[in-house]
């Protein structure tokens, strides 16, 4: 059976996604408008994120408008690795495989330092060392499922002055800008090491990445920093320069369900901060395989886990 794929605009549109699984990071924003949309296509939907109000209330808000629809919410808190680890347990349960899984929650330029206990800077490890969490302890799923994609969202804002592993840990000191462009720069290289990974030792996992340009989302609003309240003012006297969330989705979108998108690739708006998807541009940083591998290897020291 067909399902609805009308979720967008500009001519975005999602193949069916029936028969297939998804685990979507993230209650509200983006993450919302991919779990919607996915589950508007077909999908059997997870929605995961450490609200559980905003969960239930995300679920329930989708299957009012689409009463046929697979959706449920699952307690998950990627600060905390022992919260990822009880969420995989019981996904490796109740699945016996996973098809997508959408790594979009994230956190944005707090204003105070905080730390999970293994040491981690709290922007790294929400934006980008609990998804490398999440992927590895799901990965069984991944392998089980036919072409599973994993999508992580970077963002326009990934280009810290320069790539140094002590920012995982604010050995350098804090500065909420710096970690969230490092954090997000860790994610796009995450999606290049594992592409490049699976494509080498055949694990049959294709990985991407993603980026939402400017969007209407609360990320926003969280900060009372000098950085976010000037972009506060500068959205309100130009609302036109953003996007809505739904929109901000679809590069992710693209990404976990289009037949063109290409395993290793970045996406995002055609015209940078909005727009349909398409091919965006790599950074340098990125695409250099020791920075990768130093990142790799970090991250497993300090999750404990690996992908095989």
């Amino acid at each position: 059976m067909k399902h609805s794929t009308q979720e967008g605009k500009n001519g975005c549109r999602i193949p069916d996604q029936g028969g297939k699984t998804a685990v979507v990071t993230g209650t509200g924003g983006i993450a919302y408008a991919a779990a919607r949309a996915l589950a508007a296509a077909g999908a059997e939907v997870v929605i995961a994120g450490r609200d559980a109000e905003k969960g239930a209330k995300a679920a329930s808000d989708i299957l009012r408008d689409f009463p046929g629809a697979s959706v449920r919410f699952e307690l998950l808190d990627l600060f905390e690795l022992d919260s990822i680890a009880t969420f995989c347990s019981r996904m490796k349960e109740r699945l016996a495989s996973l098809d997508i899984l959408m790594c979009i929650a994230g956190l944005m330029m707090p204003d105070e330092l905080g730390k999970t206990k293994e040491g981690a800077e709290r922007q790294f490890a929400v934006n980008y060392l609990g998804h490398f969490s999440l992927t590895a302890g799901l990965f069984p799923l991944l392998r089980a499922g036919q072409g599973a994609r994993v999508v992580t969202v970077s963002s326009i804002a990934n280009l810290p002055l320069r790539f140094d592993l002590r920012d995982a840990t604010a050995g350098r000191g804090y500065s909420p800008s710096i970690s969230y462009a490092f954090s997000k720069l860790c994610c796009l290289m995450f999606a290049a090491e594992l592409a490049k990974r699976s494509e080498e030792k055949g694990w049959g996992v294709a990985a991407y990445s993603a980026h939402p340009g400017l969007a209407r989302t609360r990320l926003f609003d969280h900060s009372r920093g000098f950085l976010m309240t000037l972009l506060r003012i500068i959205f309100f006297i130009f609302p036109f320069i953003r996007q809505s969330a739904k929109c901000g989705a679809w590069p992710a979108l693209f990404a976990a369900t289009s037949p063109g998108a290409v395993s290793g690739g970045y996406y995002g708006p055609w015209f940078y901060i909005m727009g349909p998807p398409r091919r965006a541009f790599i950074p340098l940083r990125a695409r250099k395989k020791g920075l990768r591998e130093a990142l790799w290897n970090l991250s497993v020291s300090m999750t404990g886990q690996d992908m095989e």
